[in-house]
């Protein structure tokens, strides 16, 4: 019963991105058909108001499917016992999402489709460049929260210092050494080696 459940959960996470998926897609097919019959059409309130429709398509569908992606993003940190790291990545994915979402809404409604799209490539690539380090660290904290290569309480030794390992955040992992506080950024913990001290064992622990 037990392993039953824990393969219904598991079905039930890899399906949860669908709907963000097929929300897009729909979205885009649904983007490609108000052009062609606008383009095709005789009907004046078709022609008139393309590009208002497709303003609004593109806000409707990225908000429905930037909103599903996050949902799904925090679902599954939380399961994974990383709330507070699931909450912070839902606000940056949320905000590079609705700043694109923005001027591809502003570009197509000064009618210039080709500007939407290169508005919206641009404007990602320079908030990219723009939080490099932060972004960075967002997704290196995301894999620690995932892969857990160290907890809370755990002895450690990185870059040279060795300490308790106090808090795990986001951004970076906080260690207590004996005398000062140690702020490491994610990326840091991702890229250099680390040593865990070893839990002893019960055996060992008879033993002496």
């Amino acid at each position: 019963m037990t392993g039953s459940q824990g393969t219904g959960r598991y079905y039930t996470g890899s399906r949860s991105i669908l709907p963000a998926v097929i929300v897009a897609i729909v979205g885009l097919i649904l983007i490609v058909l108000t052009i062609e019959l606008a383009r095709e059409s005789h009907a004046a309130f078709l022609v008139h108001q393309r590009d208002r429709l497709i303003a609004a398509e593109i806000a409707l569908f990225g908000i429905t499917v930037v909103e599903l992606a996050s949902r799904t993003l925090l679902g599954r940190l939380r399961e994974r016992g990383a709330l507070q790291t699931g909450i912070t990545l839902r606000a940056v994915l949320r905000t590079i999402a609705y700043t694109v979402l923005a001027f591809s809404v502003i570009a197509v409604l000064a009618s210039n489709a080709a500007l939407a799209i290169g508005v919206g490539s641009i404007t990602g690539l320079v908030i990219g460049f723009a939080a490099q380090n932060l972004i960075g660290n967002l997704i290196a904290g995301m894999f620690l929260a995932i892969a857990r290569p160290f907890t809370v309480g755990d002895q450690i030794t990185i870059m040279g210092m060795s300490g308790r390992v106090v808090e795990i955040g986001v951004i970076h992992t906080l260690i207590d050494a004996d005398d000062q506080w140690v702020f490491i950024p994610s990326m840091a913990v991702m890229t250099v080696a680390l040593q865990r001290r070893k839990e002893k064992t019960t055996d060992q622990d008879t033993g002496s």
